[in-house]
């Protein structure tokens, strides 16, 4: 009995005082470590009760089921991890006898008024938590809400907003959300850096969400690159190219293997703009094309237009490629490496003053002696480049940049009494100046200027070829409010162009004088930005150039059979020939839902350079810039388009769609068998017409994920009709290609390996093919019928890459193997079909010569690239 009594007191106590610790407070001070990435808000909070043993309690109208974070905690307190992941939600809590219950926020008063009285403005820049480095293009939004901005090119930005206490969302492609809240009862200057590495976080951040940008603003027909995103893809020789990676991209096609030429809708190859901080780069090839001067090591943000161009940037009908380069580790000193068999790289950065001014340095060299020493020791065939940049913070409101860059391409024989070859060389400088005039007004003024040098040589002459151009530009950002951002500059550029002359090396002798040209132009231009209603925006703008052509020249003047009917020589300083277009763009977006919206733009474009060139080989050679003058008018494109936008969350996947129409008139061809070499009189055989191109462009992308990468395909047609070819009828471009299709995937296997692969189809290149054959002489001679007739051959490539992480993530010092296979299964994909040879008797073919008798003409096809493998060493310190 006793027995049994005292079991009854020992139930009634433990009950009792169960009851009683049930019933107590939750322990808000018991710490926890955490270590969570893109998990749901749910599983977070079933972490934090399993370690914690606090319960919770909330609505799930209030949580998105989709809405993934990343959490990181060592030995915090529960509060304190709480008070965090409630700030980044936008919610509130309370604790409810032994549960937490998670709820809406408490109303704010806002002391927002009718007549915009009573707000403040926060502004000021974003960047790199590591290096320091501003974000271009970064999101800045009040939470859950449509309403905010984007950083500009600078990282700047700026937001008008009610008094009173707000939650701002910071975010950029590829790192952590970070969510602030801001009491806003004055103007506030709040720079903030982000990270992507969980470990350097100790607040608990989310994943920004990459296509936010192109869901919220109606910029449409534009493309992001992230160097760090394409350092996966498979190599050619050791390098990750921007041409290659081009070459993957829905509406761009490049020209064939070993070239650096690329057409986007429809436009030819001289109607792409090359931008490196503001700075034009004239040809973007080294080694022919199979290398880039646009090293992606070197890049910080490469945004690239197909239509919708910004009104600050322009004066090209098809593209700009806006290139912003790294201004260097503002905190710690970093040395970056590459090596393999063919070329090697080394870069520098750190900084001048800690966390006030940085530089960044980069070298490039090639190492092909090792190929050609023993069968042709007299060549001497390299390439190399220089990148480098300094960033000075002069105080609060002030910074000034400094950008360099210089490549050169040599292929010289040395051998005494013959020497000769060819070479080349781009130079491009940018000054700039940044101030923050108030706390809406923002500015950047440059000066910057660019060279482009060919020299062809043979004993002591040489045949130059060459542009350079110098600009002062200054624009502004007005942000007005953040419904509304006014944009608006202007600036100037002269201009020089040397078409080709023939000197000798020593006494600079001219022995053939093509007429130099020189132009100056002044452009205005203004942008606004505006959110007309929560799902409908208005981006319109219109850029004004005035372009002038100055002596001293000689014009020559032609009659309307292309024949010589006068010249005009044209004195120092005046005037001779002028043109002033107004290029208007405007462009809408409507917001279906927070998924998905649809896009148009329409715009005009002038182009006031052509490259001349009748070649349609893949090889840059004989390079020509002619302006618009009196026997050349500016070329003009119209272009409409229509896209749409969808973001699959639960998958991330992102598809975007675009359709296109582009009528371009003055476009340029080329009497048959013209004569463009040394030619003063070679304006006289170039031909005149229209150009038109259409078609549709798909794109699915992953980007999160162990497994991604995207899939492009695009149909388009392009055609052109020039006055006295053929017969005046319409005929296929060259750069006609009807299907282009290509596929990038890149699969995280483990912390340390990845192994990517690339491939691309694209129908043929259009060509002229003879119809028939006609004997004469013992010959047979090709007829020749319609221009561009048919085809070369549908060309496709399989690229693979493994790469291998040598050390442990967590150290310093990172190094890697990068293994490579370019066109893993040998296609021999043609460049030319010949018409004109026969074969010998030994199995040659050669080009028939002095020989009397019946030989029959075959056809012959020439290819660069088989199977090539590669293995590159990386490092960082």
């Amino acid at each position: 009995m006793a027995s049994k009594s005292y079991k009854l007191i020992v139930f009634f106590l433990c009950a009792f005082f169960w009851n009683f610790l049930s019933g107590q407070d939750v322990d808000l001070s018991k710490k926890i470590t955490l270590e969570l990435k893109d998990v749901s808000v749910e599983d977070a909070l079933n972490e934090i009760t399993r370690q914690s043993g606090i319960s919770f309690s909330y609505s799930s109208n209030l949580i998105d089921p989709d809405e993934k974070i990343s959490l990181s905690a060592k030995n915090e307190t529960v509060e304190d991890v709480l008070n965090s992941l409630i700030q980044q939600l936008g919610l509130d809590y309370s604790v409810v006898e032994n549960k937490i219950v998670i709820k809406k926020p408490k109303k704010r008063k806002s002391t927002e008024k009718k007549d915009n009285k009573g707000r403040f403005t926060i502004n000021g820049y974003i960047k790199d938590k590591v290096t320091g480095e501003s974000l271009i293009g970064a999101t800045v939004r009040i939470s859950g809400t449509s309403t905010g901005t984007i950083s500009n090119s600078y990282g700047f930005y700026s937001l008008s907003l009610p008094e009173g206490e707000h939650i701002i969302e910071f975010s950029y492609i590829g790192y952590l959300k970070n969510a602030q809240i801001i009491n806003l009862n004055k103007n506030i200057r709040f720079n903030l850096s982000l990270g992507y590495n969980l470990e350097l976080l100790k607040e608990i951040t989310i994943i920004a969400d990459e296509t936010l940008e192109m869901l919220e603003k109606s910029q449409m027909s534009q493309m992001i690159i992230v160097p760090q995103n394409i350092s996966k893809m498979p190599e050619f020789a050791g390098e990750v190219g921007l041409i290659k990676t081009l070459q993957t991209l829905p509406g761009i096609k490049t020209h064939s293997d070993g070239s650096a030429f690329f057409f986007v809708r429809g436009g030819s190859k001289d109607q792409n703009l090359i931008l490196i901080d503001e700075a034009p780069v004239y040809n973007h090839a080294h080694l022919f094309g199979y290398y880039s001067v646009i090293n992606p090591e070197v890049a910080k943000d490469i945004i690239i237009y197909k239509g919708d161009m910004p009104v600050s940037q322009g004066d090209r009908l098809s593209s700009i490629i806006d290139i912003r380069t790294k201004e260097g580790n503002l905190n710690r000193f970093e040395i970056n490496g590459m090596l393999n068999p063919f070329i090697y790289r080394l870069s520098l950065e750190g900084p001048f003053v800690k966390k006030k001014s940085s530089f960044y340095a980069s070298f490039r060299h090639s190492n092909f002696n090792w190929l050609y020493r023993n069968a042709a020791p007299n060549m001497d065939l390299y390439l190399y480049d220089i990148n480098a940049k300094a960033n000075i913070r002069i105080g609060k409101n002030d910074r000034l940049y400094y950008t360099f860059f210089y490549g050169k391409d040599n292929l010289m024989n040395t051998q005494t009494g013959n020497e000769g070859g060819i070479r080349w060389d781009n130079l491009a400088s940018t000054l700039r100046w940044n101030h923050v005039y108030s706390k809406k007004l923002f500015s950047n003024t440059m000066i910057f200027g660019s060279r482009y040098n060919y020299e062809l040589l043979s004993n002591n002459t040489i045949w130059n070829s060459a542009i350079q151009n110098v600009n002062f530009k200054t624009d502004y950002s007005w942000y007005i409010s953040p419904k509304n951002t006014f944009k608006f500059g202007f600036s100037l550029n002269f201009q020089s162009f040397t078409p080709g002359n023939l000197t000798y090396d020593t006494t600079s002798f001219y022995i053939s004088q093509v007429p130099k040209n020189r132009s100056r132009q002044i452009t205005f231009y203004l942008d606004d930005e505006l959110d007309i209603t929560k799902r409908l925006s208005l981006g319109a703008g219109i850029r004004l150039p005035v372009w002038v052509n100055v002596g001293p020249t000689t014009v020559y003047m032609y009659d309307e059979d292309y024949n010589l009917s006068d010249s005009i020589v044209v004195q120092e300083g005046v005037v001779y020939k002028s043109f002033v277009n107004l290029d208007p763009r405007i462009s809408l977006k409507y917001r279906i839902d927070s998924t998905s919206s649809i896009k148009c733009s329409y715009g005009i474009n002038h182009q006031y350079v052509q490259l001349i060139s009748n070649s349609i080989s893949p090889f840059t050679s004989l390079e020509v810039w002619l302006p618009a003058g009196t026997n050349i008018k500016p070329q003009r494109a119209d272009q409409v388009a229509l896209g749409y936008v969808k973001y699959f969350h639960k998958a991330h996947f992102e598809f975007t769609a675009e359709t296109y129409y582009k009528y371009m008139r003055n476009q340029i061809d080329y009497e048959p068998h013209a004569n463009l070499l040394l030619n003063p009189l070679m304006e006289g055989e170039l031909r005149f017409g229209d150009a038109w191109s259409y078609g549709i462009e798909l794109m699915l992308k992953r980007t999160q994920g162990k497994l991604t990468g995207w899939m492009a395909y695009t149909w388009s047609k392009t055609y052109k009709q020039i006055e006295g070819l053929n017969n005046n009828e319409p005929f296929p471009a060259f750069y006609d290609r009807p299907h282009d299709f290509s596929i990038y995937v890149s699969w995280q296997m483990s912390k340390r390996s990845n192994l990517s692969a690339t491939w691309v189809f694209y129908t043929g290149s259009a060509i002229t093919t003879p119809i028939g054959y006609y004997d004469f002489q013992g010959y047979s001679v090709p007829l020749y019928g319609e221009k561009n007739n048919d085809r070369l051959p549908d060309y496709h490539r399989l690229d693979l890459a493994f790469t291998l992480t040598l050390n442990k993530q967590e150290r310093r010092f990172r190094h890697s193997l990068a293994f490579a296979v370019y066109n893993l299964y040998n296609r021999e994909n043609p460049v030319s079909i010949n018409f004109n040879k026969i074969e010998t008797k030994n199995g040659e073919f050669v080009v028939p010569a002095d020989i009397y008798g019946t030989h029959e003409i075959v056809t012959t096809q020439k290819y660069l690239l088989g199977i090539m493998p590669s293995i590159t060493y990386k490092f960082k310190i």
